[in-house]
Parts: structure tokens; sequence; C-alpha cells
């Protein structure tokens, strides 16, 4: 019986916070690097966090085309909107947070484990949003925060000044990584359709990212 529980709502916050706290601490980073006149390490920050969220708007718009197939174009068209400002996935945090607070706070468990059952279609819909956000975030660990942990030790190491903003970069990237390591395990574990799946899922490690790619495929 698929299950969306209280902390995992919880958890859904917290990444909600270091999302938009990292966004802040980037543009923070690059605003202090150009004003000292270090506009390479400025321009690099700023390309990582553009082709990361370029990524990640591509992903989402298709994957909401997907899903959305067959209704009103006129959403589509909204939804298309949102994406081109770079806002997708505040979208997707929206849809997450509905479902997931009517799933942990408001419904009642059920002992029918039919996804027919309300109660269980609320639970799949927020495990789903909550998949696609944590697969989004797993492209930008890798595009963005990633390469931004690598060059700011790399600066440390190589001009040996240090400023607060380098160790809140340094921080905020360790966090992303960690976050986005551990919900993308948790989603995956969720997605999954019976516990066997999930304990080979523990034996086969490597294959996590096209399992729960296909298991993605197949909500849809």
């Amino acid at each position: 019986m698929m299950k969306f529980t209280k902390q995992d709502f919880f958890v859904l916050v917290g990444g909600i916070i270091i999302y938009v706290v990292d966004i802040g601490v980037d543009f923070w980073v690059a605003s202090k690097y150009f004003c000292q006149g270090q506009y390479s390490w400025s321009i690099l920050i700023l390309c990582f966090r553009g082709i990361s969220s370029l990524v990640t708007q591509i992903f989402s718009y298709e994957w909401f085309k997907n899903d959305w197939e067959g209704t009103d174009t006129g959403k589509l068209k909204w939804i298309f909107l949102v994406h081109l400002f770079h806002c997708g996935i505040f979208i997707r945090y929206w849809f997450a947070l509905k479902y997931g607070c009517q799933a942990a706070f408001k419904l009642k468990s059920s002992g029918d484990a039919s996804e027919t059952d309300p109660s269980n279609f609320i639970k799949k819909q927020a495990i789903d949003a909550v998949t696609d956000i944590n697969m989004l975030r797993v492209f930008k660990a890798f595009l963005e925060t990633t390469p931004q942990l690598f060059v700011q030790i790399y600066i440390l190491m190589q001009h040996g000044k240090t400023n607060c903003y380098q160790y809140a970069a340094i921080f905020m990237s360790l966090c992303g990584i960690s976050f986005s390591m551990a919900d993308y395990q948790m989603s995956l574990q969720k997605s999954l359709p019976d516990k066997d799946m999930k304990m080979a899922s523990h034996s086969f490690g490597h294959s996590n990212s096209v399992s729960l790619s296909w298991s993605r495929q197949g909500s849809t």
C-alpha cells in the first residue's frame, strides 16, 4: 500500500527551503565576485545556474505534457509560460505540497490497496509529484551544485583567501547534494510497486536511475 507520511511532508518542505536558499546564495556569491572584479568566477557560477535551470525546465515541461496529454491546451500554454520564466519547479512544488498535505494530514488510512480508492489516489499523486521533483533536483545536483562545489574549493585552495560567502556556498552545495541523493533514494523506494523490487534496488544500486525513470513512465 502506498504511504505518504508526515515525515515525508516535512522532508518536502525542507527541500523547498534548501532549494530557495541555494538560489539566493548562488546570486549572492556571483554578485560578490563581480563586485571584486573577478568576473570570470561570477560568469562561471551564473553559467552553471543557467544551464542547470534550462535543462530542468525542459524536462519538467515535457513531463507535464506527458502527464496532461489530452487535457485543455490552455493549461499547457500557461505551464509553458511558467517554464519559460524558469519557475516550473515551483509549480511542481505547489502540486506536491497540495497533494502531500492532503495525504499526510487529512486522509485516513484505508484497507483498500486499489489505486481507484480516493485516499490511495491522492497518495499516488503526492508520491508522483515528489518523485518528479527529486529527479529534477538530481539533474541540478550534477549540472550545477557539484561543479560549483569544486569551483569554490579550487578558489579557496588557489588564492588562500576565505570569505563567509564562500563557506556559505560550500555548505549549501553539500546540503543540496546530500538532500537530493537522499530524497532520490526515498522516491525510488516509494515508486517501486512491491517490497521485493525495493530489496532488489539495494542490490543493484547502479540501476537506480533507470528504475526510477521506468517507474515514472509507468505512472504516466
